[in-house]
């Protein structure tokens, strides 16, 4: 699993627009193949709002039909992006589960050969 954040600080006069922007997002990425979690959050500051967008991608494929080529890009409707002071993305391995426990899928006849090897 990938985990990709998307942050952003945002001036107070342009966090009530940015924010609807990505909430108006967040429904066209739920319909997206491979994505398994999206949080949208903010931390309110006096003179600007400071937002992540947590995503978790099943894998690399997934994420890169979502992102395109240029994962270090975000990927934001139309005019998100000129609301922002700055806008950064991040990836990260997810550890907390086991990609074999997630992907693989032995057939039978191989799970069965590997408990006749080990015995």
């Amino acid at each position: 699993m990938i985990v990709r954040i998307l942050t952003a600080r945002v001036p107070n006069r342009h966090a009530a627009d940015f924010e609807k922007v990505l909430r108006t997002q967040l429904p066209l990425m739920r319909e997206h193949e491979g994505l398994v979690y999206v949080k949208l959050a903010r931390q309110s500051h006096r003179s600007y709002d400071d937002v992540i967008l947590f995503e978790e991608w099943r894998d690399a494929q997934s994420l890169y039909a979502w992102a395109g080529t240029n994962i270090t890009r975000p990927r934001l409707l139309p005019g998100a992006e000129g609301l922002a002071e700055s806008v950064a993305v991040t990836h990260f391995e997810a550890l907390d589960v086991d990609p074999d426990a997630v992907f693989a899928t032995p057939t039978p006849s191989a799970a069965n050969s590997r408990r006749t090897a080990a015995n």
